[in-house]
């Protein structure tokens, strides 16, 4: 599988995002030997279109190359920025300025954020709550708050059809390797790491979303950072019709 184009991870769901293999150290403390990801997902409803989540500064190109790929980015109705830090929200501006129409889908927080870091007018920009859900037509969004997962503003996105959970660090791990877990053999020791250097610290936080997220049906889980894709079932990975199949089955 080509990490160099979009990939199809379910039906009209396409991993867009960036490998950044020349990256060697995260907030100028931690090493990373195997790189890094920037990962966003690019979700077709059949009347909206929305992008969750964005890449870091000076990949906004790659970002924009693997959209039109799938789509045209003018045609995106919302980019939804679960966490403000650059390396996910990094690109918002040039995504913004592509496209005169999208609104920026985030926390009451979040949206300070925007305004402050990224120029975001309040008037393009929508607060959601938590549990409040968006239908995009067959693609229903539902937003769970997550504050202090890594940053106050934090909230994750669900997937209701396709049972996807976009949890954006959370989860995460650093590597530019693989697109499924399967694909990374010392995924689990990564994962490990990347808890204790980034979320330890918020482990009460961290529990309380894990009680909200009991009472979701999660078949993926698509953090955007550098697991790429972990798969909860055997039969979660979509076949090349966007069907659930084995674990050896890949979208084409």
């Amino acid at each position: 599988m080509s990490w160099r184009k979009a990939q199809k991870i379910s039906k009209n769901v396409y991993w867009v995002g960036v490998k950044d293999w020349d990256r060697r150290l995260f907030d100028a403390l931690i090493p990373l030997p195997n790189g890094t990801s920037y990962n966003a997902y690019l979700v077709l409803g059949e009347n909206e279109r929305a992008l969750v989540d964005t890449v870091n500064p000076g990949f906004e190109s790659e970002l924009e190359d693997r959209i039109r790929e799938i789509a045209d980015p003018r045609d995106l109705d919302y980019v939804i920025m679960n966490h403000a830090e650059p390396d996910h929200a990094g690109a918002i501006p040039h995504m913004m300025s592509l496209n005169g129409k999208a609104k920026l889908i985030t926390t009451k927080m979040g949206a300070k954020m925007a305004q402050v870091f990224y120029r975001v007018p309040e008037a393009r920009i929508r607060v959601v709550g938590d549990a409040e859900k968006m239908d995009l037509g067959g693609k229903t969004l539902q937003f769970i708050e997550a504050p202090m997962l890594h940053w106050p503003e934090t909230m994750f996105t669900y997937l209701m059809e396709d049972r996807i959970l976009f949890p954006c660090d959370f989860f995460g791990s650093h590597t530019a390797k693989g697109m499924y877990d399967d694909e990374v053999e010392d995924l689990r020791v990564l994962a490990q790491r990347y808890f204790g250097e980034i979320m330890m610290p918020f482990k009460t936080m961290a529990e309380r979303a894990l009680q909200k997220l009991k009472e979701l049906e999660i078949d993926m889980i698509a953090p955007s950072m550098d697991l790429c894709i972990e798969t909860l079932t055997a039969s979660s990975k979509p076949t090349a019709d966007g069907q659930r199949g084995k674990l050896n089955e890949r979208p084409q």
